[in-house]
Protein backbone atom coordinates (compact mmCIF):
# COMPACT_ATOMS: atom_id res chain seq x y z
CA UNK A 1 0.00 0.00 0.00
CA UNK A 2 1.43 3.31 -0.58
CA UNK A 3 0.00 6.51 0.76
CA UNK A 4 0.50 10.31 -0.25
CA UNK A 5 -1.59 13.26 1.52
CA UNK A 6 -1.24 16.95 0.81
CA UNK A 7 -3.31 19.68 1.69
CA UNK A 8 -3.57 23.20 0.46
CA UNK A 9 -6.27 25.98 1.87
CA UNK A 10 -7.08 28.65 -0.61
CA UNK A 11 -9.28 31.36 0.56
CA UNK A 12 -11.72 32.97 -2.04
CA UNK A 13 -12.75 36.32 -0.06
CA UNK A 14 -10.03 37.02 2.47
CA UNK A 15 -9.02 34.78 5.16
CA UNK A 16 -10.08 31.63 7.31
CA UNK A 17 -9.01 30.25 10.76
CA UNK A 18 -9.86 26.61 10.95
CA UNK A 19 -9.27 24.43 13.54
CA UNK A 20 -9.90 20.21 13.88
CA UNK A 21 -12.23 19.33 15.88
CA UNK A 22 -9.78 16.77 17.51
CA UNK A 23 -7.96 19.24 19.33
CA UNK A 24 -10.99 19.86 21.68
CA UNK A 25 -10.13 18.51 25.03
CA UNK A 26 -7.77 17.69 27.56
CA UNK A 27 -4.61 15.22 25.98
CA UNK A 28 -2.54 13.35 28.79
CA UNK A 29 0.84 13.19 26.58
CA UNK A 30 4.64 12.58 27.61
CA UNK A 31 6.95 15.17 26.32
CA UNK A 32 10.45 14.31 25.93
CA UNK A 33 12.44 17.35 24.56
CA UNK A 34 11.61 21.04 24.31
CA UNK A 35 8.69 20.52 21.89
CA UNK A 36 7.28 22.98 23.17
CA UNK A 37 9.48 25.44 21.23
CA UNK A 38 9.68 23.16 18.43
CA UNK A 39 5.65 23.83 18.12
CA UNK A 40 6.44 27.70 18.29
CA UNK A 41 8.77 27.04 15.55
CA UNK A 42 7.36 25.37 12.78
CA UNK A 43 4.80 27.86 11.43
CA UNK A 44 5.47 30.99 10.08
CA UNK A 45 3.20 33.76 8.66
CA UNK A 46 3.67 32.78 4.63
CA UNK A 47 4.61 29.27 4.50
CA UNK A 48 4.76 25.84 6.74
CA UNK A 49 8.30 24.90 7.19
CA UNK A 50 7.53 21.92 8.41
CA UNK A 51 7.74 18.37 6.33
CA UNK A 52 5.27 15.36 8.15
CA UNK A 53 6.24 11.97 7.56
CA UNK A 54 4.43 8.66 8.07
CA UNK A 55 5.68 4.86 6.91
CA UNK A 56 4.31 3.39 3.42
CA UNK A 57 2.75 0.76 5.75
CA UNK A 58 0.85 2.82 8.28
CA UNK A 59 -2.20 2.09 9.59
CA UNK A 60 -5.32 4.63 8.45
CA UNK A 61 -5.43 6.46 11.75
CA UNK A 62 -1.64 7.32 11.93
CA UNK A 63 -2.96 8.59 8.25
CA UNK A 64 -5.52 10.50 9.31
CA UNK A 65 -3.21 12.41 12.14
CA UNK A 66 -0.53 13.31 10.05
CA UNK A 67 -3.65 14.93 7.52
CA UNK A 68 -5.44 16.55 10.46
CA UNK A 69 -1.72 18.14 11.52
CA UNK A 70 -0.96 19.25 8.02
CA UNK A 71 -4.77 21.16 7.91
CA UNK A 72 -3.68 22.77 11.87
CA UNK A 73 -0.51 24.24 10.74
CA UNK A 74 -1.78 25.47 7.58
CA UNK A 75 -4.77 27.16 8.66
CA UNK A 76 -2.61 28.99 10.68
CA UNK A 77 -1.68 31.52 8.02
CA UNK A 78 -5.14 33.35 7.82
CA UNK A 79 -5.72 37.19 7.16
CA UNK A 80 -7.99 39.33 9.23
CA UNK A 81 -9.90 42.02 6.83
CA UNK A 82 -13.02 44.00 7.84
CA UNK A 83 -16.82 43.05 6.75
CA UNK A 84 -19.42 40.51 6.57
CA UNK A 85 -19.18 37.01 6.91
CA UNK A 86 -17.96 34.83 4.13
CA UNK A 87 -17.80 31.54 2.76
CA UNK A 88 -14.04 29.53 1.92
CA UNK A 89 -13.14 27.11 -0.02
CA UNK A 90 -11.25 24.13 1.06
CA UNK A 91 -8.89 22.04 -0.94
CA UNK A 92 -7.69 18.35 -0.10
CA UNK A 93 -5.76 15.98 -2.01
CA UNK A 94 -4.99 12.16 -1.47
CA UNK A 95 -3.37 9.10 -2.89
CA UNK A 96 -3.18 5.83 -2.06
CA UNK A 97 -3.29 2.17 -3.80
CA UNK A 98 -5.18 -1.15 -2.37
CA UNK A 99 -3.29 -4.69 -2.29
CA UNK A 100 -2.81 -6.05 -5.90
CA UNK A 101 -3.74 -9.59 -7.41
CA UNK A 102 -1.23 -11.42 -10.07
CA UNK A 103 -4.17 -12.15 -12.99
CA UNK A 104 -1.41 -14.42 -14.44
CA UNK A 105 0.64 -16.22 -11.58
CA UNK A 106 0.21 -17.56 -8.08
CA UNK A 107 -2.62 -15.58 -7.53
CA UNK A 108 -4.64 -17.02 -10.41
CA UNK A 109 -5.51 -20.11 -8.22
CA UNK A 110 -6.13 -18.04 -4.95
CA UNK A 111 -8.89 -20.11 -3.06
CA UNK A 112 -11.43 -17.17 -3.00
CA UNK A 113 -11.15 -16.43 -6.73
CA UNK A 114 -9.69 -18.60 -9.60
CA UNK A 115 -9.03 -16.95 -13.41
CA UNK A 116 -7.75 -20.19 -14.88
CA UNK A 117 -10.44 -20.76 -16.91
CA UNK A 118 -12.40 -18.33 -18.90
CA UNK A 119 -15.32 -16.83 -15.94
CA UNK A 120 -15.81 -13.61 -14.21
CA UNK A 121 -14.17 -12.49 -10.69
CA UNK A 122 -15.33 -9.73 -8.37
CA UNK A 123 -12.99 -7.74 -6.71
CA UNK A 124 -13.78 -5.25 -3.64
CA UNK A 125 -11.77 -2.42 -1.90
CA UNK A 126 -13.45 -0.31 0.83
CA UNK A 127 -12.12 2.07 3.47
CA UNK A 128 -12.19 -0.71 6.16
CA UNK A 129 -10.54 -3.87 4.85
CA UNK A 130 -12.40 -6.35 7.22
CA UNK A 131 -15.53 -4.86 6.09
CA UNK A 132 -14.50 -5.99 2.24
CA UNK A 133 -13.49 -8.76 3.43
CA UNK A 134 -16.55 -9.61 4.91
CA UNK A 135 -18.52 -9.07 0.83
CA UNK A 136 -16.58 -11.75 -0.61
CA UNK A 137 -18.68 -15.09 0.48
CA UNK A 138 -21.74 -13.35 -0.14
CA UNK A 139 -25.24 -13.58 -3.53
CA UNK A 140 -24.99 -10.73 -4.82
CA UNK A 141 -28.56 -10.42 -6.91
CA UNK A 142 -29.14 -9.82 -10.83
CA UNK A 143 -30.01 -6.04 -9.88
CA UNK A 144 -26.25 -4.98 -9.34
CA UNK A 145 -24.25 -6.82 -12.07
CA UNK A 146 -22.17 -8.32 -9.74
CA UNK A 147 -22.50 -11.83 -9.38
CA UNK A 148 -19.23 -13.61 -10.36
CA UNK A 149 -19.15 -17.26 -11.33
CA UNK A 150 -15.49 -17.12 -10.47
CA UNK A 151 -15.74 -15.64 -6.91
CA UNK A 152 -14.76 -12.26 -5.40
CA UNK A 153 -11.97 -11.41 -3.69
CA UNK A 154 -10.88 -8.83 -1.47
CA UNK A 155 -8.44 -6.08 -1.70
CA UNK A 156 -8.72 -5.05 1.44
CA UNK A 157 -7.91 -1.41 2.57
CA UNK A 158 -7.98 1.49 0.03
CA UNK A 159 -6.77 3.98 2.80
CA UNK A 160 -8.36 7.36 1.27
CA UNK A 161 -12.01 5.37 0.72
CA UNK A 162 -13.81 7.39 3.34
CA UNK A 163 -15.74 6.20 6.46
CA UNK A 164 -17.94 7.53 9.33
CA UNK A 165 -16.92 6.07 12.41
CA UNK A 166 -19.94 7.33 14.27
CA UNK A 167 -23.17 7.76 12.00
CA UNK A 168 -25.58 8.90 14.44
CA UNK A 169 -23.30 11.50 16.51
CA UNK A 170 -26.57 13.03 18.00
CA UNK A 171 -28.09 9.60 19.61
CA UNK A 172 -31.00 9.89 18.10
CA UNK A 173 -31.08 6.55 16.93
CA UNK A 174 -29.11 4.91 20.80
CA UNK A 175 -26.28 3.67 18.32
CA UNK A 176 -22.28 4.51 17.31
CA UNK A 177 -22.84 2.54 13.88
CA UNK A 178 -20.13 3.05 11.14
CA UNK A 179 -20.46 3.32 7.38
CA UNK A 180 -17.88 2.99 4.64
CA UNK A 181 -17.03 3.52 1.27
CA UNK A 182 -16.39 0.54 -1.23
CA UNK A 183 -15.76 0.11 -4.85
CA UNK A 184 -16.03 -2.94 -7.05
CA UNK A 185 -15.04 -4.13 -10.46
CA UNK A 186 -15.78 -7.72 -12.05
CA UNK A 187 -13.18 -8.86 -14.53
CA UNK A 188 -14.08 -11.10 -17.06
CA UNK A 189 -11.90 -13.33 -18.79
CA UNK A 190 -12.81 -14.19 -22.47
CA UNK A 191 -10.06 -16.32 -23.67
CA UNK A 192 -7.45 -14.05 -22.56
CA UNK A 193 -8.86 -11.13 -23.23
CA UNK A 194 -9.81 -9.14 -20.48
CA UNK A 195 -13.37 -7.45 -20.22
CA UNK A 196 -16.01 -5.64 -17.51
CA UNK A 197 -19.27 -5.66 -19.18
CA UNK A 198 -22.11 -3.13 -18.13
CA UNK A 199 -23.01 -3.57 -14.98
CA UNK A 200 -19.79 -4.59 -13.51
CA UNK A 201 -18.46 -1.67 -11.93
CA UNK A 202 -19.98 -0.16 -8.83
CA UNK A 203 -19.31 2.58 -5.83
CA UNK A 204 -21.11 1.95 -2.84
CA UNK A 205 -21.71 3.44 0.70
CA UNK A 206 -22.55 0.82 3.59
CA UNK A 207 -23.52 0.68 7.09
CA UNK A 208 -22.20 -1.22 9.37
CA UNK A 209 -22.33 -2.10 13.05
CA UNK A 210 -20.14 0.03 15.77
CA UNK A 211 -16.68 -1.96 15.34
CA UNK A 212 -17.69 -4.87 13.26
CA UNK A 213 -17.03 -6.12 10.00
CA UNK A 214 -19.12 -8.87 8.96
CA UNK A 215 -22.27 -9.07 6.75
CA UNK A 216 -24.24 -10.14 9.30
CA UNK A 217 -23.31 -6.60 11.19
CA UNK A 218 -24.82 -4.55 8.20
CA UNK A 219 -27.42 -2.28 9.59
CA UNK A 220 -29.91 0.38 8.14
CA UNK A 221 -29.84 3.84 6.86
CA UNK A 222 -32.39 6.33 7.66
CA UNK A 223 -32.45 10.48 7.69
CA UNK A 224 -30.79 12.17 10.30
CA UNK A 225 -27.82 9.02 10.11
CA UNK A 226 -24.63 10.74 8.33
CA UNK A 227 -22.89 8.58 5.53
CA UNK A 228 -19.32 9.38 3.71
CA UNK A 229 -20.26 9.99 -0.36
CA UNK A 230 -17.47 11.07 -2.80
CA UNK A 231 -14.52 11.27 -0.39
CA UNK A 232 -16.97 13.74 1.84
CA UNK A 233 -19.38 13.34 4.85
CA UNK A 234 -23.22 14.17 4.24
CA UNK A 235 -26.68 13.93 6.53
CA UNK A 236 -28.73 12.33 5.21
CA UNK A 237 -32.17 14.26 4.95
CA UNK A 238 -34.34 11.65 2.94
CA UNK A 239 -34.92 8.72 1.85
CA UNK A 240 -38.36 9.35 0.09
CA UNK A 241 -40.63 6.27 -0.74
CA UNK A 242 -42.52 9.05 -2.62
CA UNK A 243 -39.60 10.18 -4.56
CA UNK A 244 -37.74 7.11 -5.12
CA UNK A 245 -34.78 9.52 -3.57
CA UNK A 246 -31.45 10.20 -1.57
CA UNK A 247 -30.94 13.93 -0.14
CA UNK A 248 -28.68 14.57 0.99
CA UNK A 249 -26.96 17.83 2.92
CA UNK A 250 -23.24 19.12 4.51
CA UNK A 251 -24.08 19.78 8.25
CA UNK A 252 -24.37 23.26 9.67
CA UNK A 253 -26.01 23.15 12.71
CA UNK A 254 -26.35 19.86 14.86
CA UNK A 255 -28.20 20.62 18.07
CA UNK A 256 -31.62 22.38 19.89
CA UNK A 257 -33.52 25.42 18.74
CA UNK A 258 -35.80 27.01 21.60
CA UNK A 259 -39.50 27.60 20.29
CA UNK A 260 -39.93 31.05 18.91
CA UNK A 261 -36.19 31.67 17.94
CA UNK A 262 -34.51 30.83 14.21
CA UNK A 263 -30.36 29.86 13.59
CA UNK A 264 -29.06 32.32 11.05
CA UNK A 265 -26.93 30.81 8.33
CA UNK A 266 -24.90 32.48 6.19
CA UNK A 267 -26.37 34.85 2.80
CA UNK A 268 -29.41 35.90 4.81
CA UNK A 269 -30.89 32.25 5.41
CA UNK A 270 -32.35 31.60 8.60
CA UNK A 271 -34.49 28.66 10.05
CA UNK A 272 -37.09 29.39 12.36
CA UNK A 273 -39.05 27.34 15.45
CA UNK A 274 -42.00 29.32 14.90
CA UNK A 275 -44.22 27.17 17.60
CA UNK A 276 -44.56 23.80 19.40
CA UNK A 277 -47.79 22.61 20.39
CA UNK A 278 -49.00 19.47 21.58
CA UNK A 279 -52.09 17.86 20.08
CA UNK A 280 -54.81 15.59 21.34
CA UNK A 281 -52.44 12.89 21.15
CA UNK A 282 -49.74 14.18 23.66
CA UNK A 283 -48.01 14.28 20.37
CA UNK A 284 -46.18 17.41 19.57
CA UNK A 285 -47.18 18.99 16.60
CA UNK A 286 -43.74 21.77 15.44
CA UNK A 287 -44.38 24.72 12.89
CA UNK A 288 -40.99 25.26 11.24
CA UNK A 289 -39.92 27.99 8.68
CA UNK A 290 -36.77 28.27 6.35
CA UNK A 291 -36.22 32.34 5.78
CA UNK A 292 -34.33 34.64 3.70
CA UNK A 293 -33.97 38.10 4.51
CA UNK A 294 -36.74 37.90 6.10
CA UNK A 295 -39.50 36.54 3.75
CA UNK A 296 -40.80 32.81 4.05
CA UNK A 297 -39.32 30.12 1.55
CA UNK A 298 -40.77 26.73 3.31
CA UNK A 299 -42.85 26.29 5.68
CA UNK A 300 -44.33 22.48 7.51
CA UNK A 301 -46.39 21.92 10.58
CA UNK A 302 -46.91 18.38 11.54
CA UNK A 303 -45.53 15.92 13.98
CA UNK A 304 -41.32 15.08 14.41
CA UNK A 305 -39.51 13.53 12.56
CA UNK A 306 -40.29 15.59 9.40
CA UNK A 307 -37.85 17.28 6.55
CA UNK A 308 -38.29 20.79 5.32
CA UNK A 309 -36.10 22.05 2.51
CA UNK A 310 -35.84 24.80 -0.06
CA UNK A 311 -32.92 26.53 -1.67
CA UNK A 312 -30.21 24.08 -0.98
CA UNK A 313 -30.80 24.38 2.75
CA UNK A 314 -32.80 20.93 5.04
CA UNK A 315 -33.71 20.70 8.17
CA UNK A 316 -34.01 17.33 9.80
CA UNK A 317 -36.35 18.13 12.76
CA UNK A 318 -35.92 14.56 14.81
CA UNK A 319 -38.57 15.26 18.16
CA UNK A 320 -39.79 18.30 20.25
CA UNK A 321 -40.96 18.77 23.83
CA UNK A 322 -41.80 21.47 26.38
CA UNK A 323 -40.02 22.74 29.51
CA UNK A 324 -41.39 21.33 32.82
CA UNK A 325 -43.21 24.16 33.19
CA UNK A 326 -44.96 24.02 30.07
CA UNK A 327 -44.16 27.66 29.23
CA UNK A 328 -42.02 26.99 25.76
CA UNK A 329 -40.95 23.87 23.76
CA UNK A 330 -37.65 22.94 21.90
CA UNK A 331 -36.76 21.33 18.95
CA UNK A 332 -34.40 18.47 18.69
CA UNK A 333 -32.80 19.18 14.68
CA UNK A 334 -29.83 19.28 12.06
CA UNK A 335 -29.70 21.86 9.10
CA UNK A 336 -27.82 21.40 6.13
CA UNK A 337 -26.79 23.13 3.38
CA UNK A 338 -25.31 22.39 -0.24
CA UNK A 339 -28.28 20.04 -0.88
CA UNK A 340 -28.22 17.07 -3.53
CA UNK A 341 -30.99 14.61 -4.59
CA UNK A 342 -29.79 11.39 -5.46
CA UNK A 343 -33.04 9.73 -7.92
CA UNK A 344 -33.16 6.33 -7.72
CA UNK A 345 -32.57 4.53 -11.15
CA UNK A 346 -31.04 7.92 -12.56
CA UNK A 347 -28.32 8.95 -14.13
CA UNK A 348 -25.73 10.82 -11.10
CA UNK A 349 -23.23 11.48 -13.34
CA UNK A 350 -22.75 10.02 -17.09
CA UNK A 351 -22.85 6.44 -17.52
CA UNK A 352 -23.45 5.85 -13.28
CA UNK A 353 -26.97 5.57 -12.22
CA UNK A 354 -27.99 6.04 -8.27
CA UNK A 355 -29.50 2.68 -6.22
CA UNK A 356 -30.68 1.95 -3.48
CA UNK A 357 -28.88 -1.00 -1.40
CA UNK A 358 -31.26 -3.44 0.59
CA UNK A 359 -29.93 -6.55 2.53
CA UNK A 360 -32.08 -9.55 2.43
CA UNK A 361 -30.57 -12.20 3.62
CA UNK A 362 -27.14 -13.39 2.79
CA UNK A 363 -27.96 -10.94 -0.41
CA UNK A 364 -27.49 -7.57 -1.23
CA UNK A 365 -29.98 -6.35 -3.68
CA UNK A 366 -30.24 -3.05 -5.58
CA UNK A 367 -33.81 -1.02 -5.58
CA UNK A 368 -34.86 2.04 -7.48
CA UNK A 369 -38.07 2.11 -5.37
CA UNK A 370 -37.87 2.40 -1.81
CA UNK A 371 -41.23 0.66 -0.18
CA UNK A 372 -42.61 2.51 2.85
CA UNK A 373 -42.10 0.88 7.16
CA UNK A 374 -44.61 -1.71 6.58
CA UNK A 375 -42.74 -3.26 3.89
CA UNK A 376 -39.94 -3.84 6.45
CA UNK A 377 -37.02 -3.13 3.53
CA UNK A 378 -33.63 -2.84 5.41
CA UNK A 379 -31.92 -0.17 3.75
CA UNK A 380 -28.58 -0.45 4.11
CA UNK A 381 -26.47 1.80 2.07
CA UNK A 382 -26.50 3.79 -1.20
CA UNK A 383 -24.90 2.65 -4.57
CA UNK A 384 -23.67 3.93 -8.41
CA UNK A 385 -23.83 1.43 -10.70
CA UNK A 386 -21.98 1.88 -14.45
CA UNK A 387 -24.49 1.36 -17.32
CA UNK A 388 -22.15 2.91 -19.97
CA UNK A 389 -20.66 0.52 -22.85
CA UNK A 390 -18.93 -2.68 -22.43
CA UNK A 391 -15.00 -2.26 -21.79
CA UNK A 392 -13.09 -4.16 -23.96
CA UNK A 393 -9.47 -5.43 -24.31
CA UNK A 394 -8.26 -4.08 -21.24
CA UNK A 395 -4.43 -4.53 -20.96
CA UNK A 396 -1.59 -2.92 -18.94
CA UNK A 397 -1.66 0.22 -17.98
CA UNK A 398 -5.30 0.38 -18.11
CA UNK A 399 -7.10 2.82 -15.39
CA UNK A 400 -10.73 2.09 -15.14
CA UNK A 401 -12.54 4.74 -13.71
CA UNK A 402 -15.00 4.36 -11.29
CA UNK A 403 -17.93 7.11 -10.93
CA UNK A 404 -14.79 9.72 -11.49
CA UNK A 405 -13.67 8.52 -8.17
CA UNK A 406 -11.12 5.84 -7.69
CA UNK A 407 -9.80 3.03 -10.58
CA UNK A 408 -9.40 -0.30 -11.35
CA UNK A 409 -6.45 -0.41 -12.93
CA UNK A 410 -3.76 -3.40 -14.03
CA UNK A 411 -0.22 -3.66 -14.30
CA UNK A 412 2.13 -5.88 -16.21
CA UNK A 413 5.37 -4.04 -14.68
CA UNK A 414 6.77 -4.69 -17.55
CA UNK A 415 7.21 -8.83 -17.13
CA UNK A 416 5.52 -10.90 -19.67
CA UNK A 417 4.14 -13.59 -17.04
CA UNK A 418 2.80 -10.37 -14.79
CA UNK A 419 -0.51 -9.11 -15.28
CA UNK A 420 -1.74 -7.40 -11.56
CA UNK A 421 -4.64 -5.69 -10.49
CA UNK A 422 -5.53 -3.01 -7.85
CA UNK A 423 -7.71 -0.30 -6.96
CA UNK A 424 -6.32 3.26 -6.46
CA UNK A 425 -6.96 6.89 -5.60
CA UNK A 426 -5.53 9.74 -6.64
CA UNK A 427 -8.08 12.62 -5.55
CA UNK A 428 -8.57 16.33 -5.24
CA UNK A 429 -11.75 17.71 -2.97
CA UNK A 430 -13.04 21.20 -3.36
CA UNK A 431 -15.60 22.24 -0.46
CA UNK A 432 -17.46 25.35 0.43
CA UNK A 433 -17.42 26.22 4.24
CA UNK A 434 -19.44 28.78 5.91
CA UNK A 435 -18.49 30.01 10.06
CA UNK A 436 -18.59 26.86 12.49
CA UNK A 437 -19.53 24.69 9.67
CA UNK A 438 -17.77 21.09 9.83
CA UNK A 439 -16.37 19.38 6.87
CA UNK A 440 -15.31 15.36 6.67
CA UNK A 441 -13.03 15.24 3.29
CA UNK A 442 -11.01 12.51 2.44
CA UNK A 443 -10.73 11.07 6.30
CA UNK A 444 -9.96 14.40 7.69
CA UNK A 445 -12.05 16.69 9.64
CA UNK A 446 -12.17 20.23 9.81
CA UNK A 447 -14.16 23.12 11.24
CA UNK A 448 -14.10 26.69 10.35
CA UNK A 449 -13.46 28.94 13.69
CA UNK A 450 -13.44 32.10 12.15
CA UNK A 451 -14.09 33.75 8.60
CA UNK A 452 -13.11 37.36 7.33
CA UNK A 453 -15.09 38.62 4.20
CA UNK A 454 -12.62 41.16 2.23
CA UNK A 455 -12.73 42.40 -1.18
CA UNK A 456 -9.21 41.51 -2.33
CA UNK A 457 -7.69 38.33 -4.37
CA UNK A 458 -8.08 35.10 -3.18
CA UNK A 459 -5.16 34.36 -0.59
CA UNK A 460 -3.70 30.53 -0.56
CA UNK A 461 -2.65 29.34 2.41
CA UNK A 462 0.28 26.57 2.52
CA UNK A 463 0.13 23.85 4.84
CA UNK A 464 2.86 21.36 4.80
CA UNK A 465 3.60 18.09 2.81
CA UNK A 466 2.64 14.66 4.11
CA UNK A 467 5.35 12.20 2.38
CA UNK A 468 6.34 8.97 2.85
CA UNK A 469 9.10 7.67 5.41
CA UNK A 470 10.31 6.23 1.46
CA UNK A 471 10.34 9.40 0.04
CA UNK A 472 12.52 11.59 1.64
CA UNK A 473 15.65 11.04 4.54
CA UNK A 474 17.25 12.74 7.49
CA UNK A 475 20.00 13.00 5.60
CA UNK A 476 18.50 15.31 2.56
CA UNK A 477 16.23 17.08 4.93
CA UNK A 478 15.52 20.60 4.29
CA UNK A 479 12.98 21.04 6.72
CA UNK A 480 12.42 20.25 10.50
CA UNK A 481 10.19 16.29 10.45
CA UNK A 482 7.28 15.83 12.49
CA UNK A 483 7.39 11.51 12.06
CA UNK A 484 3.38 9.85 12.99
CA UNK A 485 4.30 6.80 13.91
CA UNK A 486 6.46 4.31 16.25
CA UNK A 487 9.13 2.58 14.74
CA UNK A 488 6.91 -0.76 13.59
CA UNK A 489 5.50 1.59 10.77
CA UNK A 490 7.63 4.16 10.62
CA UNK A 491 11.70 3.47 9.12
CA UNK A 492 12.86 6.85 9.88
CA UNK A 493 11.45 6.55 13.33
CA UNK A 494 12.92 2.94 13.47
CA UNK A 495 16.21 4.65 12.44
CA UNK A 496 16.25 6.98 15.53
CA UNK A 497 15.55 3.93 17.67
CA UNK A 498 18.04 1.63 16.70
CA UNK A 499 20.34 4.73 17.06
CA UNK A 500 19.22 5.08 20.69
CA UNK A 501 17.98 8.23 20.54
CA UNK A 502 14.50 7.50 20.76
CA UNK A 503 12.95 4.95 23.20
CA UNK A 504 9.40 3.33 22.45
CA UNK A 505 7.88 0.14 23.31
CA UNK A 506 4.19 -1.57 23.09
CA UNK A 507 3.54 -0.18 26.53
CA UNK A 508 4.33 3.24 25.83
CA UNK A 509 1.98 6.49 26.31
CA UNK A 510 0.81 8.79 23.88
CA UNK A 511 4.62 10.67 23.28
CA UNK A 512 5.77 13.99 22.01
CA UNK A 513 9.68 13.87 21.53
CA UNK A 514 12.20 16.29 19.83
CA UNK A 515 15.76 14.82 18.84
CA UNK A 516 17.75 17.94 18.09
CA UNK A 517 19.56 18.46 15.06
CA UNK A 518 19.41 15.11 13.19
CA UNK A 519 17.61 16.17 10.27
CA UNK A 520 19.98 17.20 8.26
CA UNK A 521 20.85 19.85 11.41
CA UNK A 522 17.12 20.35 11.65
CA UNK A 523 14.86 18.91 14.82
CA UNK A 524 12.36 16.17 14.55
CA UNK A 525 9.44 15.48 16.61
CA UNK A 526 8.39 12.14 17.14
CA UNK A 527 4.19 11.40 17.43
CA UNK A 528 4.01 8.12 18.52
CA UNK A 529 2.38 5.70 21.20
CA UNK A 530 3.01 2.31 22.04
CA UNK A 531 -0.20 1.37 20.10
CA UNK A 532 -2.04 2.89 17.45
CA UNK A 533 -4.67 4.57 19.64
CA UNK A 534 -1.77 6.14 21.83
CA UNK A 535 -0.32 7.59 18.35
CA UNK A 536 -3.21 8.97 17.63
CA UNK A 537 -3.94 10.67 21.25
CA UNK A 538 -0.04 11.57 20.89
CA UNK A 539 -1.30 13.58 17.33
CA UNK A 540 -4.41 14.72 18.93
CA UNK A 541 -2.40 16.77 21.75
CA UNK A 542 0.12 17.99 19.26
CA UNK A 543 -2.90 19.35 17.38
CA UNK A 544 -4.19 20.75 20.20
CA UNK A 545 -0.68 22.66 21.04
CA UNK A 546 -0.40 23.93 17.89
Amino acid sequence: MAISIKKIVSIGLGGLMLGSTVCSGAFAVEKVGDVDSFVSDIVSTDNSNVDIIVGSNSVASDVVSAANIAAKIGSLSFLEQNGKSAAATLSVSASASSDDFDLLNDDATDDSINFTSNGKGLFIACADGDCADALVDITYDDSTGLDADNGAKSLGKLSTLSSVDDIDPSDWFNSDDDAYEFLFAKLNNDSGEWNINEEGLAYAVISFKDDASSFDDITTLCPGKRIPFMGEEWVIIGMSADKDSFALGKEVYDGVIKEGESYDLSNGFEVKIVSILKNNDDEYKLDAQILKDGKVLAENTDVPAFNLCSSGIGVRINSAWENVGSDYGYAELVIVNNMKCLSLGEEYVPDWEAYGILKVGNTLEYTEDFKSKEYGQKKVGLALKYVGDDLEDIESGDEITIADYGTFTLDDEDEDDKLRVFFEMNEEKEVNIVKNQKVNVLNAEIVADTIFAGDEESLTVNAPVVKLDTETSMEYSENPLILVGGPVVNSITKELVNAGLFAIDDDSLATLAVVSETANGNDVLIVAGGDRSATTEAANALIAMI
